[in-house]
């Protein structure tokens, strides 16, 4: 329970009423000491030891009135109005000269928290930041708060508070002050406003625009520069007003480092008065892929804080056309340079890797027998991911409509994902997750107006083509298809002619093709057997065949070595019981890559002639038998 502090008579001025309060007072006081203490102001107050309540002697109690009297007069002068708030943070009282001038009556916030009033700046979490304030029963000071009083106007108030604890240590609520500071903030809008013209100048431009002073110091940035300073990882991330720039080109890691030192040395020299103007392009790394900008450093002359202006202007479309026009030179003259198809797929395939920073690129060529497309070609940067992505790729054949080299086949037009888990009509494997990328671009290559093949990229940063970047892979495909058909048919013709001269060299009575496994691929003119009984066979395979098994290791040796071979001889058991003999000659074929693809040969009717040698042998033989037998 409280103490009782009031006095027996609340009016103890009263001359006659006083000393009877004095001695009342004094009848309570047995010792001498202590009257004469009570006498000379020395004690304030005693306890009554029949209710035990204090009570406050005349004395003191004049002088809590005047110290409350006095706070009141500074908390007057220091606020315009006083106010007070329960466990709820709701208003209990509120009293001052500018209550009802400021919209903030007694009828209109007691029983409301401040949340509750007709504020309109304060957004919701700006509320909860001033509510875990007050649960955490921490002083707050000039809270700004805005609000439209009742004649319509504007009003700008700064309120204030600190916790209210009793003598138990029991929160009891909030007392605090408000101030009306609408003049003061109308002042400070007149003083800004050549300040925030030059600001939305700034903001209003496209270009980051950044003012430095002579260490390097960001002094004031415009909207964009902050944009990007907020959003993109790398050289400049987070440099704003109070941060060095210079520092942060000094810093720089990885590939910006080179930029980084450039810029900054550029940049010191503006400051210092070398050079009036520095220009520099360079690229960064953002969630949408590379972009490339022009950055350019001004000089400021006068005795301003600000040394030099900087505006970084974003030229990514523009560099990306030059890009892609140099891709196209770039493609043209390795086809032109190139004598080989596997040469021309890797450089063309290069190229395009290393000119879109994409991690690797594969060629599927149509095979027309099959109506299927086939691994042919690739290219990649080092990397285990990309080598084991690269090397699980051979072997792996596209029907048309089947995973993304399929469907681009199928429709004759490029197609990419920039995601490449949320296709379900494209394999795992054809987006490359071996190689953690999540996009791919395909398109398709063309000759003749008709889709020949199809080059497929795999890579973490594909992002949508724009018409540009679509019209240079439709030029970049058809140079390529063109290429391949001309190589496609040279090397027909070479192999044409090949197989001429060795006809004509080899003057023979049938030709014959084998495969890598010797089988009988192809065979043409009048041999030991009908071609329909020769094919998907091997040599040894065939029936009525007469050779000794010596004969025959030693010419599945000379296959398997891959060696050519000439005037290999056997027999052969014709219908009528009689042998007839043939000669044969061969010799390995390989593609252009330089793997083994079978044999290729001629065969010669040779009966009459080895019916002619036996004959003589048998002639021979008679003849020295009638010798002997005549010396006899």
């Amino acid at each position: 329970m409280k103490p009782d502090l009031r006095p027996p008579n609340p009016n103890p001025s009263g001359t006659n009423a006083g000393r009877r309060f004095e001695k009342v007072i004094l009848r309570l006081v047995k010792g001498g000491p202590e009257r004469l203490a009570i006498e000379a102001g020395e004690i304030d107050a005693i306890v009554d030891p029949e209710s035990g309540s204090a009570i406050l002697l005349p004395e003191a109690q004049r002088a809590l009135i005047e110290r409350k009297s006095r706070f009141r007069n500074l908390v007057g002068l220091a606020s315009d109005w006083y106010w007070e708030q329960d466990e709820n943070y709701r208003f209990v009282s509120c009293a001052g000269a500018t209550v009802e001038s400021s919209g903030f009556g007694d009828e209109s916030i007691i029983g409301k928290a401040l949340w509750e009033l007709a504020i309109d700046n304060m957004s919701e979490a700006d509320w909860q930041t001033h509510r875990r304030q007050l649960e955490w029963r921490t002083t707050f000071r000039d809270l700004e708060v805005r609000r439209v009083d009742r004649a319509g106007e504007v009003r700008y108030l700064s309120v204030s508070g600190e916790p209210v604890f009793d003598d138990s240590d029991q929160f009891k609520g909030y007392n605090g002050i408000t101030r009306d500071i609408t003049e003061r903030r109308q002042a400070e809008a007149v003083l800004q406003e050549p300040n925030r013209f030059s600001r939305a100048t700034l903001d209003a431009l496209a270009p980051h625009v950044g003012v430095l002073d002579a260490a390097g110091v960001v002094l004031l940035v415009n909207k964009a520069w902050r944009v990007y300073a907020a959003t993109h990882a790398g050289m400049g991330t987070g440099v704003i007003e109070g941060a060095n720039y210079l520092a942060a080109c000094d810093d720089a890691q990885g590939g910006e480092r080179v930029d980084g030192i450039a810029i900054a040395a550029g940049i010191r020299q503006v400051i210092a008065g070398e050079r009036m103007l520095f220009r520099y392009d360079h690229a960064c790394d953002s969630p949408v892929g590379r972009r490339w900008f022009m950055l350019s450093a001004t000089g400021v002359a006068g005795d301003t804080a600000a040394r030099a202006v900087v505006s970084r202007e974003d030229v990514t479309e523009r560099k990306r056309g030059e890009l892609l026009l140099a891709l196209e030179h770039t493609v043209a003259r390795s086809l032109a340079d190139a004598d080989d198809t596997t040469v021309a797929l890797k450089a063309v395939i290069r190229a395009v890797c290393e000119a879109q920073d994409w991690d690797c690129g594969r060629y599927f060529r149509l095979h027309p027998a099959a109506g299927e497309l086939r691994f042919e070609e690739s290219w990649g940067v080092a990397g285990v991911a990309v080598g084991q992505f690269l090397e699980k790729s051979r072997g792996m054949v596209f029907r048309p409509g089947a995973g993304l080299a399929g469907r681009v086949f199928q429709s004759g037009q490029p197609l990419w994902v920039l995601d490449g888990t949320q296709d379900a009509g494209v394999s795992p494997t054809a987006l490359a997750p071996e190689t953690g990328a999540d996009g791919a671009f395909v398109f398709p290559v063309m000759a003749d107006d008709r889709t020949i093949g199809v080059l497929a990229f795999s890579s973490r940063t594909v992002r949508e083509p724009d018409d540009r970047m679509l019209q240079a892979v439709r030029s970049i495909g058809s140079q390529l298809g063109r290429f391949l058909q001309r190589q496609q048919a040279a090397d027909a013709l070479r192999r044409s002619e090949a197989r001429f001269r060795r006809l004509t060299e080899l003057s023979s009575d049938w030709y014959w093709e084998q495969d890598s496994d010797f089988r009988f691929t192809r065979f043409v003119g009048c041999g030991v057997l009908g071609a329909g009984e020769v094919f998907g066979k091997t040599r040894w395979e065939l029936p009525n065949i007469v050779l000794g098994e010596a004969e025959w290791a030693e010419h599945k040796s000379q296959l398997a070595a891959q060696w050519s071979f000439c005037d290999f001889e056997f027999a052969a058991v014709h219908p009528d019981g009689q042998l007839g003999y043939y000669c044969i000659s061969g010799e390995p074929v390989y593609d252009e890559a330089g793997t083994f693809t079978g044999y290729c040969g001629t065969g010669l009717d040779i009966t009459r002639r080895k019916r002619a040698e036996i004959a003589l042998r048998e002639s021979e033989a008679r003849l020295r038998a009638l010798a002997g037998l005549s010396s006899d």
